[in-house]
């Protein structure tokens, strides 16, 4: 679900994703969040993610605070493939 949200975001900002990855903070050691990978161009960028956003998110309720995180890692990179 969080592919396709952020997928949504880049497409409103007009950036087209080649991949988009979650990894699981459980791999690390870490059980309440997620690292969210963004790649375009040949350039990558990522964002913590907590599981609460997720889970709002899944329940279909808005969090602002994680739209505000995927624009600015979106933004990020929209800034390095200009560069």
């Amino acid at each position: 679900m969080i592919r396709e949200y952020a997928a949504d975001i880049a497409t409103q900002m007009g950036i087209r994703l080649s991949r988009i990855s979650v990894i699981e903070g459980q791999r690390v050691g870490c059980f309440d969040v997620h690292l969210l990978n963004l790649a375009a161009e040949n350039q990558r960028v990522s964002t913590l993610v907590y599981q609460s956003e997720l889970d709002k998110l899944q329940n279909g309720s808005s969090s602002e605070r994680l739209e505000v995180k995927i624009r600015g890692a979106l933004s990020k990179l929209q800034t390095l493939m200009e560069a």
